[in-house]
């Protein structure tokens, strides 16, 4: 019997991408469609099972299947373990597009979801020990103008695992602030704030956000179980479940400040800087 200990790390293009839609005018882009595409990019299973092909099946270990298309061919289910419930899976929603459209400085739509299928598997399975979840989010400005596609955007996240007993650590208590019976699992979200990213078009900066329903702080034991310091954030699986991570993205705007306005604060600085020294002297 075991659980696993899961630390979710995410990244995403923390840059300011410059880009060109063949607009008429520098309109701020009201409205948009999206497509979310999504895969497991790599995967490693448990040792002795290391070195061995990404999808091989030998000594139980992990198996990527329903390969996404749209993402080339990147598997969207990983697989791995026995028990009764059958392997312990990770799901990914393969493909997430409009409608609803996007609306900038609007309500969230929904991204990918990643489902945990929390199977209790043996305690001799091989397990996943890490696996890289790549995302591509290709928008379409509709409105005032229609404009060419910008993307596909990159958002990738590095899945850690960690194998714990069900029944607590020497057969003691479950890590005290994840319940559930056998001990539930964790997720950890490393650095969710890193979740975002803009992009200049014209006149303006758009910022993409995502976030993810059911994220929030665990307990510093939750936190210390998963090899993360007190604070940090993420979710609880539990035993014998399907545990859903939805994912949701926003894009809000502000307008690019007019360069006299920058050369102005950049003189503004410098007389506060020349003061100081003056006033030093």
């Amino acid at each position: 019997m075991s659980k696993f200990s899961k630390i979710l790390s995410g990244t995403a293009v923390a840059l300011t991408l410059f880009v060109g839609v063949g607009q008429a005018s520098a309109a701020l882009i009201t409205e948009w469609g999206y497509v979310v595409q999504s895969g497991f990019s790599d995967f490693d299973p448990a040792a002795p099972n290391q070195g061995a092909a990404p999808n091989d099946t030998t000594n139980n270990g992990v198996v990527g299947s329903a390969p996404n298309a749209g993402l080339g061919g990147l598997p969207t289910v990983l697989s791995w373990g026995q028990g009764s419930g059958g392997p312990s899976q990770l799901f990914v929603t393969p493909t997430v597009n409009n409608p609803p459209n996007l609306f900038t400085n609007g309500a969230a739509v929904d991204g990918a979801m990643l489902t945990h299928a929390n199977n209790t598997i043996s305690g001799a399975s091989l397990t996943l020990t890490n696996a890289q979840l790549t995302s591509t989010l290709l928008l379409t400005p509709l409105a005032p103008v229609v404009g060419g596609p910008i993307g596909p955007l990159p958002i990738i996240f590095n899945i850690l695992f960690e194998e714990t007993a069900n029944a607590g650590i020497g057969g003691g208590q479950c890590t005290p602030g994840t319940g559930g019976t056998p001990c539930a699992d964790i997720f950890v979200l490393q650095d969710p704030g890193a979740l975002s990213f803009d992009l200049l078009i014209d006149d303006f900066i758009y910022t993409v956000a995502l976030t993810a329903a059911g994220l929030g702080p665990l307990s510093d034991e939750a936190c210390a179980a998963a090899g993360e310091a007190a604070g940090c954030v993420g979710f609880i699986t539990l035993e014998g479940q399907d545990n859903e991570l939805q994912t949701s993205f926003t894009i809000t705007a502000r307008g690019v400040p007019e360069p006299g306005t920058l050369a102005l604060l950049g003189l503004g600085l410098l007389g506060l800087g020349m003061a100081r020294r003056r006033k030093a002297a």
